[in-house]
């Protein structure tokens, strides 16, 4: 019978982001509408859709997890991911969708790159789209682990079939409607997440007879955010860690996304501030439900079910609520996996389709209807690499989708600040640090120990700090940009009008 209520629950919410992506299939027609919905999204629909498109399960599953394990410490990562996110708004969102609107309204980052530095050899847009495909790779497959992690605890569906039918019910809405379609629905995921959050920390706060009192057992520093669980100040390498999530947010092209596609410049200000808001809210609601647990789970006696900190949402769920409302809460799991796996799957499948040589090439030889359907199959494509990666080698959600931001953010972040607002910054400043950037991201992911812990630093601030000064340099050493790459962004710099472009 319960599990009965769970199937309902999940039948009933994939069934509604189906109805969606048929409404917005209705409205794709080319890869504009597929890729940036037309660029017709509206302020709280491009504010929740950026947001929830960088929690997926890590947030849901391993921020409370984290508070679990290690207490009130763990607020930093998330607060420093929230004012990134909000830096990214406020920074980069304006004079992005200005500038790709005025060069030759490019529809990928790849693509911006290539025209903002007048890259005639194409390298410049193939180093970075094989980068993002391969850092997308590594962020879906954390969401799959997600997935598959909830049907094994809740259905005991074996680690293959979960990764599988995980994988199923993303692609499938996602294949169906596009950007606009995926933007939709993660405003419903948004809410439900934010919800079903909410309700438990509700709900364990009256359940449990001295909420905040048992909290991290005998741990001394448990309690304090400037401490770990045994007590001792948090060192220099844990601040730095911290940082790299701050880092992350420029160079996550899912949420460049939402700038490019906004309806308006000037509602800009205004998605920002809600998106902040809704992010910042559900943050401090998944770390509640990691420090409420323990004294929960030590009351109702069931502490020896969490075997695996990353289950603790789960337990929860199951323990304190009706299998209906079981179902609601575990469902915003899977809508916090969709609404970031959707999003990264279609960004590959933008740039795998507009942005690698020879698959652009056959792009551009077909009809627009056509193009579109290329695009939805290197989804699938893109999809099923991610699913044996999950399947071979299914690591910690949070270890997974730390190496994913903090690769993009260094790898992308210097760039596209630098090219927004540096009028000196050349094609050869870029592709260094976009180089030097990944490089240096991947040798701290997977390097352990060093001196104080260096090598264990949230892989953004190294790559993100070496790749800025790489760009700077480079820049300096090397030619200035042709007359043509200055004039465009002169004229991107000049234009606004009323939050409008003049075309």
């Amino acid at each position: 019978m319960s599990n009965a209520w769970l199937i309902l629950a999940f039948g009933l919410y994939f069934l509604k982001l189906i109805g969606i992506a048929i409404v917005g299939a209705r409205r794709t027609r080319d890869m504009s509408d597929y890729v940036l919905a037309g660029r017709r999204l509206g302020s709280f629909t491009a504010a929740l859709s950026a947001g929830s498109s960088t929690t997926s399960a890590w947030t849901m599953l391993a921020l409370p997890a984290l508070a679990f394990s290690s207490g009130v410490v763990e607020v930093w990562v998330p607060a420093a991911a929230a004012v990134g996110i909000w830096l990214s708004w406020t920074v980069l969102a304006k004079r992005l969708r200005r500038y790709t609107i005025e060069a030759n309204d490019v529809l990928t980052i790849p693509e911006f790159f290539e025209v903002r530095f007048g890259d005639t050899t194409g390298v410049l847009r193939t180093l970075t789209s094989v980068i993002t495909i391969f850092f997308v790779v590594f962020y879906v497959s954390s969401g799959l682990v997600g997935g598959s992690k909830l049907l094994e605890t809740v259905f005991g569906i074996e680690a293959t079939a979960g990764v599988l039918l995980t994988l199923l019910a993303i692609a499938s809405y996602t294949v169906i409607g596009g950007f606009l379609a995926v933007s939709r629905t993660d405003v419903s995921q948004a809410l439900l997440m934010l919800l079903s959050l909410l309700v438990i920390v509700i709900a364990l706060t009256v359940a449990t007879e001295r909420p905040f009192s048992g909290i991290g057992g005998t741990s001394p520093g448990f309690l304090s955010p400037f401490t770990d669980a045994a007590g001792s100040p948090i060192t220099v390498t844990f601040a730095l860690s911290a940082a790299g999530w701050a880092f992350g947010a420029f160079g996550a092209q899912r949420i460049l996304q939402r700038f490019m596609a906004l309806e308006r410049e000037d509602l800009v200000p205004r998605s920002r501030n809600i998106s902040t808001l809704w992010i910042s809210t559900v943050y401090a609601l998944a770390i509640l439900v990691g420090l409420l647990a323990y004294p929960a789970l030590a009351e109702a006696g069931a502490l020896a079910d969490v075997v695996d900190a990353e289950r603790v949402y789960f337990v929860v769920s199951e323990i304190f609520f009706h299998p209906i409302v079981t179902g609601l809460l575990l469902t915003a799991v899977i809508a916090a996996v969709m609404s970031t796996a959707d999003s990264q799957l279609l960004l590959a499948s933008a740039v795998a389709t507009d942005d690698l040589p020879f698959l652009k090439r056959v792009a551009y030889g077909l009809t627009a209807n056509r193009r579109v359907w290329l695009g939805r199959l290197l989804l699938l494509v893109i999809g099923g690499i991610s699913a044996v990666i999950a399947v071979l080698q299914p690591e910690s959600i949070f270890d997974l989708v730390a190496y994913a931001w903090g690769g993009m953010g260094a790898a992308f972040g210097p760039v596209t600040i630098l090219a927004l607002f540096w009028r000196r910054f050349n094609f050869w400043g870029a592709a260094a640090s976009i180089l030097v950037g990944t490089v240096v991201a991947t040798l701290w992911e997977f390097l352990d120990g060093g001196p104080s812990g260096m090598w264990d630093i949230q892989p953004a601030t190294p790559g993100f700090l070496i790749a800025l000064a790489t760009a700077v340099v480079v820049t300096l050493l090397t030619p200035k940009p042709s007359s043509e790459v200055v004039r465009l962004f002169d004229r991107v710099n000049g234009t606004a009008d009323g939050g409008r472009v003049r075309r």
